[in-house]
């Protein structure tokens, strides 16, 4: 891709679309994983104040947390996957936010 721009806006576009799902309960389960979180975490930490971004990360994860562990066709929920990301997701949005600073 010669126009770094457009690729710009691709990429900033992709994020948003990840934290748009992410937002509304539509991330599919195949995508609850420690890079999707990371993804949106640094959307979070680029576009929006600290103490906001750690309120919608949080409130968001823990929706989808509850979701994905109570669908009823436990076969397609990585229940190993929701576990290591239950160790983890704090400190993905942490790192990013200290990271701006």
């Amino acid at each position: 891709m010669s126009d770094q721009s457009s690729f710009t806006a691709e990429h900033r576009s992709f994020e948003w679309e990840l934290v748009l799902k992410y937002e509304d309960l539509s991330l599919p389960a195949s995508e609850w994983n420690e890079a999707t979180l990371a993804v949106i975490a640094g959307w979070y930490a680029k576009n929006l104040p600290s103490e906001q971004a750690e309120a919608r990360y949080e409130k968001s994860y823990h929706r989808n947390r509850r979701r994905l562990s109570n669908r009823l066709d436990p076969a397609s929920v990585d229940t190993a996957a929701i576990e290591k990301l239950d160790g983890v997701w704090e400190s993905l949005l942490t790192r990013v936010l200290q990271a701006k600073k």
